[in-house]
């Protein structure tokens, strides 16, 4: 898990300068005028694109920083501290708290139970999930309008 975190982390950014680059290149390019409508569509659905790489990676900082936590071992190590949230006391007595996963999508640290019961702890900002699904929503519905536009351009060329 450790090591996925660490793959994702590095990818994250760089996804996200190359959206950005290529974003502001097609809607700062000097010849982008009313007749190229589709390449500002492009230049926004990649700009929304690496806005949603960003919240997502941000999220993610907050997840490494929780298994970090987590995997500290040594005094005070049990029950795990990211577990440690308001009413842990209740969870850890009996059968207690015995373990923790990462959901990726929706991005959350997840503390086990004993007896099979689960609860999200708060290392995640609330924002991120709802940001990271509109602005993806944003950027697939846009990429999807460049797409139909070209697909309309390329029609009216072969037409005349």
């Amino acid at each position: 898990m450790v090591l996925l975190l660490l793959l994702l982390l590095p990818g994250g950014p760089v996804a996200c300068v190359a959206l950005a680059r290529y974003g502001f290149g097609r809607l700062g390019h000097p010849g982008a005028g009313p007749a190229d409508g589709g390449g500002r569509l492009r230049g926004t659905a990649a700009l929304l694109g690496a806005a949603a790489v960003a919240v997502y990676v941000w999220g993610l900082l907050h997840v490494a920083g929780a298994v970090l936590a987590a995997e500290d071992g040594g005094t005070d190590s049990a029950p795990v501290r990211p577990c440690r949230t308001p009413g842990w006391q209740e969870w850890a007595r009996d059968p207690g708290i015995t373990g923790y996963t990462v959901s990726y999508l929706p991005l959350r640290f997840v503390c086990e139970t004993g007896d099979g019961g689960r609860y999200a702890t708060g290392h995640v900002p609330r924002y991120v999930n709802p940001a990271f699904l509109c602005l993806t929503v944003a950027a697939v519905a846009t990429a999807g309008s460049a797409a139909l536009d070209a697909e309309r351009r390329a029609r009216s060329r072969t037409a005349v």
